[in-house]
């Protein structure tokens, strides 16, 4: 079963890496990262976001943001895993990084919608 988790997520985060690479037109495009679970995220989940738990943001992010210059916008349930989130990207080098605690509050700043 933990397998076919990890499968999955690669595949969504590969998938969600190509799609914002096309939304960027070759460039790069900021990204919007949810830190939450796997289960909270099939919920509900921000449009266009990139699903990388925050126990796991050290090893997925490079599929998803090469450029440690890339925009990234981080949400999560309250805010707490965000915040751990971005103290291991910025200790990886990432310098551009946004983060909106809440997913609420990550909908209303990127105005974006909440899907299932």
């Amino acid at each position: 079963m933990k397998i076919i988790r990890t499968v999955i997520l690669t595949v969504v985060l590969v998938v969600s890496a190509l799609t914002a690479f096309a939304a960027g037109n070759g460039n790069t495009a900021p990204l919007i990262i949810d830190v939450r679970t796997e289960a909270e995220w099939k919920d509900g989940h921000l449009e266009g976001a990139v699903l990388i738990p925050h126990e796991r943001i050290e090893q997925g992010i490079s599929a998803v943001a090469p450029e440690k210059s890339t925009r990234i916008y981080l949400y999560c349930r309250s805010g707490r895993r965000t915040g751990i989130a971005e103290d291991v990207l910025k200790k990886a080098g990432y310098q551009d990084l946004i983060n909106l605690g809440t997913m609420e509050n990550a909908a209303a700043v990127l105005q974006r919608a909440i899907v299932k």
